[in-house]
């Protein structure tokens, strides 16, 4: 990809978080008035733009190129998983905070940062992949695993099961577009035209809603932590460089090293901070890693975006 074109794409973005970055500092939006946005995007707008990049022609290059992109991310994830536990273990922190950092490095923004990227930069074929293949991986990685971790130091330790897992607005929504996909079957007007109008709603308003999210940190409590910019530098450039030099050496490329190095390279998922109040662990610790994290991926995402081979 050309780094310019995709720092254009990426810049339009990152232009809506800081238009919420002010408008949460403002306080044109409160707190509460946030977290109701926040439902309409996952519950509404996230759902409407999965299925209608699922309304893809069903050809067999289409289901092959979707196993493997999933059975790379489960690679993926396996290895990471690895790897962030035995790096956090060497962190000056107590078990709890070395805990939240591993599932910090784990878990990336895969939907509310990820899908728009993915939209804007490998269009709605991009998104098919990334939403059917990342979508469903990381979410069943993330309500089991992620939980599990944060929840086993946590002071209100409770586990994640398969249940709350698959039972969330990402995860129904990838299943109905996987049957419509797999049935060929297209919805309707004007139902259609109402998912498309919701559809191009989603970048913009998740966009606004991250900023909003980061105008609520305090800045110098941030500063002072510098095991969060650790984190940050091997979430941000270590994971995903590291992903991309292993897959380029086996001959992957297009779509196959596109989705999972730009799902690997999205910052620190907000699940990491909802788990971690949830759970009675280190939200606050939780909540910078997801602010510096997203605040520095304005960089980093259009670097490795740019050095991927379509």
């Amino acid at each position: 990809m050309d780094f310019f074109l995709t720092l254009q794409n990426v810049s339009v973005l990152f232009l809506l978080i800081l238009i919420g970055i002010v408008i949460g500092r403002r306080d044109m939006i409160g707190e509460r008035s946030q977290k109701q946005l926040t439902q309409l995007v996952l519950k509404v707008l996230m759902p409407a733009t999965i299925i209608l990049a699922m309304q893809q022609t069903l050809e067999v290059e289409r289901i092959e190129t979707m196993l493997q992109i999933i059975l790379i991310m489960i690679l993926c994830y396996g290895v990471i998983t690895l790897g962030a536990f035995f790096v956090t273990r060497r962190y000056p922190l107590k078990p709890n905070q070395q805990d939240v950092h591993m599932v910090g490095l784990m878990l990336g923004n895969t939907s509310f940062m990820g899908y728009p990227i993915v939209l804007a930069l490998l269009g709605e074929e991009g998104l098919f992949y990334a939403v059917i293949t990342g979508g469903l991986v990381f979410e069943i990685v993330a309500w089991i695993l992620g939980r599990m971790i944060i929840g086993r130091t946590g002071s209100l330790a409770r586990s994640g099961s398969l249940r709350q897992a698959l039972c969330n607005p990402g995860v129904i929504s990838i299943a109905i577009g996987l049957v419509l996909f797999i049935t060929q079957l297209r919805i309707p007007e004007p139902i259609y035209s109402t998912m498309r109008m919701l559809s191009g709603a989603t970048s913009p308003l998740a966009m606004i809603v991250v900023g909003l999210m980061l105008s609520r940190s305090k800045m110098k409590e941030v500063l002072s932590q510098k095991t969060v910019y650790v984190s940050a530098a091997i979430k941000l450039l270590v994971t995903p460089l590291l992903l991309l030099l292993l897959l380029r050496s086996l001959g992957l490329s297009g779509m196959l090293q596109a989705i999972p190095v730009l799902k690997f390279a999205m910052p620190t998922a907000a699940y990491v901070a909802m788990f971690s109040a949830e759970l009675g662990n280190d939200d606050k610790m939780a909540s910078h890693l997801v602010f510096v994290t997203s605040l520095l991926s304005v960089l980093t995402i259009p670097l490795i975006a740019s050095l991927i081979q379509l």
